[in-house]
């Protein structure tokens, strides 16, 4: 298993690295992209019904409760982290033989803007 540190190098806020921890990066990264920047309640006692439970799977949701039920956890928005993960998935799309148009008009950017984030890899 990852270790705190290995998450913040891959990224991870540092706030959200003890979430991550308990419920897998991806787990964490779902909870940014539908929570960033607000504060959620984990509910000690999770029903199948709950929106964190819908959101993340019964068994995630019952982790993230077992560890924090009661709690109020700040959400970071994490947009550097996003937009890292989206650059990354736009890098890998274009290599497996999309179109930069494609690309621009499934993300909602410029060609240019594609072709910036082509260009930035090492």
């Amino acid at each position: 298993m990852k270790s705190v540190s290995d998450f913040a190098i891959d990224g991870m806020p540092n706030s959200m690295c003890e979430i991550a921890e308990i419920i897998g990066k991806e787990g964490a990264i779902t909870l940014i992209q539908e929570y960033g920047g607000t504060r959620i309640f984990v509910p000690r006692k999770l029903r199948v019904q709950n929106k964190l439970a819908t959101l993340l799977g019964i068994e995630q949701a019952l982790k993230l409760s077992q560890h924090f039920g009661g709690e109020t956890l700040n959400i970071v928005r994490g947009a550097d982290m996003l937009r890292q993960k989206r650059n990354r998935e736009i890098i890998q799309l274009y290599d497996s033989g999309k179109r930069v148009p494609d690309l621009a008009r499934a993300y909602n950017l410029t060609e240019r803007r594609i072709y910036d984030i082509l260009s930035s890899t090492p």
